[in-house]
This record gives structure tokens, sequence and C-alpha cells, in this order.
């Protein structure tokens, strides 16, 4: 197995967890490691909002200056949770279930990825196969180095046609990009908007991802948290999706908050485009699995922890609207990402494989009686031989039985807009 740097703090934590007990008092706040990344807005945001003193809650943010120090006081039982990924997640639970994930924080969306691979400025690489060959600068091990190669996969491009250099610290691998110094790099939005704005050339994102949710961040808590406080734990999650739903509704109006809050660069400050915050989501087994095959394949970790010990969907479960009301915006996202569009149009009767979908608001709520447009429409996504509509044959439309419980509300969200 490789040497990590995580891997060393895990065995000192363990050897000061014998002697520092690890659990808060019941009366204590709930103490969070932040990152000043995008990621954590909603924090604030319900922070500023009064969002977690509502919900019952108390709560320390606790600023971190990188993921190593974060890292170091969970283990040392000095924080409580923290926003993380599936890579640190995979990590710290790779021989005992240390961490366990309660909720998606985030995830690339097609107008809105998290990575892309940068190509430095008046270079002559512009789409992906420019990159067999190469040196891409990462961080090694890390959900960037995953997620770079996942991307490469997807393209056609092994891992193995181009050389990874690592270099940890992305400030650093930013400048050396802007200055032709490094031909090729791996960063996160918004620094990788910047060094767009700066003349860096896209050569990809993580948008090609969006289907299978392998590029997401977590919220995560150490596990005696969820054993023994789990109130705290469901009262914090009201508050944070409280908090990402208004960001949703309104991203302008966290802009100040935003900047204050987190690195931006000066270049995007008033120009890059909020994300949308998933809501009431949970990382699925399909990513998790992916993620510990990669960390097995790197020699990272040995043994493989199980899905169900990481992840506990029950505090979701529990705070979720029966029915999530979807985001049309981010279900037409949605729907570009799964092909809908090279099968059905969207505007006036034009006919291709399938039936056009345009007006379909005014008439699904009549199709089948007993069904509501949106229950129409979402078994027709699940269960397309379901409601064949006349004229087309069964057993063409895939059914999209994998998709989670947001995706599929922001699609049907999506699909009602269509009047």
């Amino acid at each position: 197995m490789r040497t990590l740097s995580l891997s060393l703090v895990l065995a000192l934590a363990l050897l000061l967890g014998a002697l520092t007990p690890g659990v808060s008092a019941q009366d204590e706040p709930l103490r969070m490691g932040l990152l000043p990344i995008l990621d954590v807005l909603p924090f604030y945001v319900a922070q500023e909002a009064g969002y977690f003193e509502e919900e019952g809650v108390e709560l320390e943010l606790i600023p971190v200056s990188s993921a190593l120090e974060r890292d170091q006081l969970l283990l040392a039982g000095e924080i409580d949770g923290m926003l993380n990924d599936l890579i640190s997640t995979g990590i710290f639970n790779q021989d005992q279930t240390r961490i366990v994930i309660v909720a998606l924080a985030r995830k690339a969306y097609e107008e809105a990825p998290q990575f892309r691979i940068l190509a430095a400025p008046r270079s002559n690489i512009t789409i992906p196969s420019d990159l067999v060959g190469k040196e891409i600068a990462i961080s090694e091990n890390s959900v960037i180095h995953y997620i770079a190669q996942r991307m490469l996969e997807q393209a056609g491009i092994s891992a193995d046609d181009v050389t990874w250099r690592p270099e940890p610290n992305i400030p650093v691998r930013y400048q050396l990009l802007m200055e032709g110094q490094l031909p090729v790099v791996v960063l996160p939005d918004p620094l990788a908007q910047a060094a767009m704005v700066g003349g860096a050339i896209l050569v990809m994102d993580d948008s090609s991802l969006v289907e299978t949710e392998f590029s997401q961040s977590v919220l995560s808590f150490r596990k005696e948290i969820v054993d023994e406080q789990p109130e705290k734990v469901e009262a914090f999650l009201r508050a944070w999706m409280r908090a990402a739903e208004d960001i949703n509704a309104d991203p302008e109006a966290y802009r100040e908050l935003w900047i204050e809050h987190t690195n931006v660069p000066d270049s995007v400050k008033d120009s890059y485009q909020l994300p949308p915050f998933p809501t009431y989501a949970i990382t699925q087994p399909e990513a998790w699995e992916d993620t510990v095959d990669w960390l097995i394949e790197q020699g990272i970790i040995d043994e493989r922890p199980a899905y169900e010990d990481t992840v506990d969907p029950r505090f979701i479960e529990a705070i979720a609207p029966e029915s999530v009301a979807g985001d049309p915006e981010a279900g037409a996202a949605v729907y570009v990402s799964l092909g809908c569009a090279g099968c059905h149009a969207t505007e006036g009767d034009t006919v291709m494989v399938g039936p056009s979908l345009a007006g379909l608001a005014g008439r699904a709520g009549e199709e089948v009686e007993g069904l509501s447009a949106a229950e129409y429409i979402e078994q027709s996504i699940v269960e397309p031989d379901a409601h064949v509509v006349e004229g087309f044959n069964p057993g063409i439309m895939p059914a999209y039985t994998g998709l989670s419980d947001e995706d599929l509300a922001n699609l049907v969200a999506y699909l009602l807009s269509l009047d």
C-alpha cells in the first residue's frame, strides 16, 4: 500500500484516541470543520438565517485551512462532522467505520461542473485526444485524481495514456498553469473558471459524470455522533436543507456571503454562477462502489468498506417531504444528461424516435384515469412500457430506474413545464 498523509494521520489519531474521549457531551454543540470552498455555503446561509437555532441544534463552525487539518481534528475528536468527499471517506473507513455519510452536499450538474481539465494558455491542447502522452498535474490519491481518471475514461483515454504529476497545492497548480510551466492541470470551480478567464483552455469537465454521480461531496459525521446523538444530526440536516433550498431559489441573494466565507478569485466573484445544491439526497451504491474500486486499484486501501456501514440514509428519509418539489432548471440538465433530446422533441409536433413532448403539461393529467400529470410522467420515466403512446412501439425507451429521487423529481418538474 502507498504511504499516504491521511494514513499517517489515522495511525497517530488512533494512538491519541486511546487517551482522549471522542464523543461530545449531549449538551455540547456540534462542531463542523469547514474548508473555505463553495460547497460549504449552506452552512453560512443556515447560520445567518437562524435555521440551526430554530431547529434546536447549537452548531460551531470551525474554519480549517486544509483537508489534512480537517481530518486531524476529526480523528482527534475535536470536530464532530465535516464536508468531505467519497475518496476521503473510503480512506477513513478502510479498516473500520470511523465516519458515516448522512447526505449529499454537492454534485456535478450538466451546466455546473465541479472539476475541469485545463490546458495552459496558448497551448495546442484543445480536445481530450490531445491529452495522450501529456503530463497532468493533480493532487495525487485525492478526489481530483479519481475524477480526472474517470473523465479521461469517458473520453476513451486510459490513465496509462497520460503521466500524472503530483502537485497537491491547488493555488500553486493554478499559477504554474497560467505561467505555462504545467501543460495540463485539474482544478475545481470556481478557480477553474478564473483560469479560463485568464486564457486557460477547457479540455473537458466532469459534466460527463452527471448520470453516475461519481463527482460529489458529502456531509459526514463521526460514527459515535451518528450512533449516540442522532437527533442532533437530524436537526442539523433539516437546517442545511432549508439553506440549500434558499440558495437554489435565489442564488444571487447569497453571493456576498459566498465571497465572505470562501476563497473566490477576484476575476469571477461577480460573474460566476452559483450552482444548485442537491436536497434530500444521499450517496448511491454505484458511486460508492466505484470509488472503492478505484481506491483498491490504486493500492490506497486494502479492505473494502461496505456501503451499508458507511452511508446512513435514515436521516434523509426522516426529513424529506413526502413529495419533493422538483426544480425545472435542474430537471432540464437531467433531461440533457440522459440523452432524452435524441429521441423527443420539446417544441412543435416534430416526431423523432419517440413522441413530441411539447405541451405535455397540458395533456399528461388526462392520459390515464386516476393518475395526475406528475404521476403519469414519473411512471412513464421509470416504467416506459406502462403507457405507450398510440403509434409507437414498446420496448424502445429504457427504464430510468436508477435516478435518484431528487433527479426524478427535477425531471418531472421540467417536463411539467413544457406547456
